[in-house]
């Protein structure tokens, strides 16, 4: 125990030593102080304290690949991390900000990340970090905030964001940088001219990046390539999912079930730079869906709605809509697949039309969900998809409405239906759709031009999916919407899962019984045959397909193929 004199304690917290606080030391104290300021490693692992989910507040082990890392951020001045995720580089980056900042007087350290959140969570941990050391240890406290700490001994840790204003202006001993390859492309250039001349000025400033792989076209791929290839004075190191003791082949399987996408593990764990650009579809998928399309067996509403099948009341169906404003540009789109056999989900009809208001669409929805049997529909409400959601619900009382991805712990509590498209949503719906797309190879698609938007469906510099430039993406969100069913969270919500396969993933569904209400009988479509008063026929323009020469040879004109019988 040390004793202490004078006022020690800053805000009255006993973990914060106030300026001009005094210890007495032992022998053995002024030992470890001095080891400690001399031995990066020997101060993380004997006073570095982390807060574990099982085991609470302990000190931190660490493995060879972290010493390594840590090592080469001591030793070198520019310093360039590429990391898989779960390694612990948020961790490295705090214990050698804290080390620099106890032992070396009048440094200016910034820590910057992609977004404010990450920024704070950082400095939370230093924060703690800070606290757990032994008061004999550290500095005093001048300045303690949520953004900035500043030590007795003059030095000073602060976070930014990732703008084109960062740390201008600022006197930067170190400039540690999370996740570089994250930022919005057209934030880089200005970021980067912002923060690069603070430290280059200077002969003795450093810079560490730390970065999970995302695409080819960033700063942070260029910057590690040229330290990897000896290109540049940037030395750099990689950390790999398998150099953390534990981790097995069990663990990588169970990893790329839960994140739905090889290719996302590739990039995320494997530290590949995957090409951005890349079509939602592998080539030789491509070119075996494109063989498989089929004309449709029945067409309708002017070769808007197109069925390959007609429902039948022993299957399961799932119904997905995408709208949009019906101004000639995007289309509103809805899909029917049939998921009675998870290892054959079938596209069994589409609906395609980019004049159609939102309330006429919305009556449309209406009157092929119940042709279908009033199945279970994921209708993605932002902007117009909205009040597709409130009329179906409030004015026709439908009930089998989807909800998942409300932002709000409100609109989750009260059960917001519909799907709200935002980033994390959309990245896991279309993770999930490349999976059954491209790993299972479950899903037959029988509409061409559903296959032609999946080719150009493309992944951009800055990680997102969207068309190439000129195309369009209407059915493809469509379709992503209707397989987010199969999602984890999502499936035991509406359905009994009767069997998974060997990574979890839903096999076998329960059988529901929808009932279904309205006569399959292509030629009186839609016609309500249990209650004939209330009946309404959409018009038929087109009827039975294969019936109608000139109709076929107009549809195999726009890239079907016969119908195989």
């Amino acid at each position: 125990m040390t004793t202490v004199k004078g006022k020690q304690n800053y805000m009255n917290n006993p973990n914060l030593p106030n300026v001009g606080a005094e210890f007495e030391y032992t022998p053995k104290m002024i030992k470890d102080l001095k080891k400690a300021q001399d031995n990066l490693l020997y101060f993380a692992e004997n006073f570095f304290h982390i807060i574990s989910l099982d085991e609470g507040k302990q000190k931190i082990k660490l493995h060879y690949c972290q010493k390594r890392a840590l090592r080469k951020m001591r030793d070198n001045r520019f310093f360039i991390l590429l990391a898989s995720r779960q390694i612990g580089k948020t961790t490295m980056m705090t214990i050698y900000a804290l080390w620099v900042a106890c032992f070396n007087p009048d440094q200016r350290i910034l820590i910057v990340a992609n977004k404010e959140g990450t920024a704070i969570e950082i400095m939370n941990r230093i924060r703690l970090a800070y606290e757990e050391l032994p008061n004999w240890l550290k500095p005093g406290v001048k300045e303690y905030g949520k953004t900035a700490v500043t030590l007795a001994n003059g030095t000073r840790i602060g976070i930014s964001t990732t703008t084109g204003t960062a740390a201008r202006g600022q006197s930067v001993n170190c400039l540690i940088l999370d996740e570089l390859a994250f930022i919005e492309p057209h934030l880089v250039d200005d970021f980067w001219k912002s923060v690069y001349p603070i430290v280059s000025a200077s002969k003795k400033s450093k810079i560490f990046i730390a970065s999970t792989a995302n695409g080819t076209e960033n700063l942070f791929y260029k910057l590690y390539s040229g330290a990897e290839s000896g290109d540049s004075n940037w030395a750099c190191d990689k950390i790999l999912w398998n150099e953390i003791p534990g981790r097995n082949e069990k663990w990588k399987q169970d990893t790329i079930s839960s994140i739905g996408s090889t290719e996302a593990w590739m990039q995320e764990f494997e530290c590949q730079f995957i090409s951005s650009g890349e079509s939602s579809l592998d080539a030789e998928l491509f070119a075996k869906l494109s063989s498989q399309v089929k004309l449709p067996k029945f067409v309708f509403d002017d070769g808007h709605y197109l069925l390959w099948d007609e429902p039948k009341d022993d299957r399961i169906y799932v119904v997905s809509v995408d709208t949009a404003e019906g101004l000639g540009r995007d289309a509103s789109v809805i899909q029917v697949l049939d998921y009675t056999d998870l290892r054959n989900i079938e596209q069994v009809a589409t609906y395609h039309n980019n004049t159609i208001s939102p309330y006429n669409f919305t009556e449309k929805v209406y009157e092929i969900l119940q042709h279908w049997g009033n199945p279970l529909v994921c209708i993605e409400r932002n902007n117009s998809g909205g009040q597709v959601v409130d009329i179906l619900k409030n004015t026709h009382g439908y009930e089998n409405i989807v909800s998942w991805g409300a932002a709000t712990a409100s609109n989750r509590k009260n059960n917001q239906l519909g799907i709200v498209a935002h980033t994390n949503t959309k990245y896991k719906g279309v993770t999930n759709m490349r999976y059954w797309l491209n790993e299972l190879e479950s899903v037959q698609i029988n509409d061409i031009h559903l296959v032609k938007e999946l080719k150009d469906f493309t992944k951009h510099s800055n990680g997102t999916w969207s068309a190439k430039k000129g195309k369009h993406d209407d059915r493809v969100t469509s379709l992503m919407w209707n397989l987010i069913i199969l999602i984890d969270d999502i499936v035991v919500k509406y359905f009994d899962v009767a069997k998974y396969d060997k990574n979890n993933r839903p096999l076998e569904l329960q059988q529901f019984d929808y009932g279904i209400k309205y006569f399959i009988d292509p030629t009186s479509m839609y016609v309500n045959e249990k209650n004939s008063s209330n009946s309404k026929t959409l018009p038929v323009i087109i009827g039975n397909a294969q019936n109608v020469n000139s109709d076929m040879d107009n549809l195999i004109n726009q890239g079907y193929k016969p119908w195989q019988m």
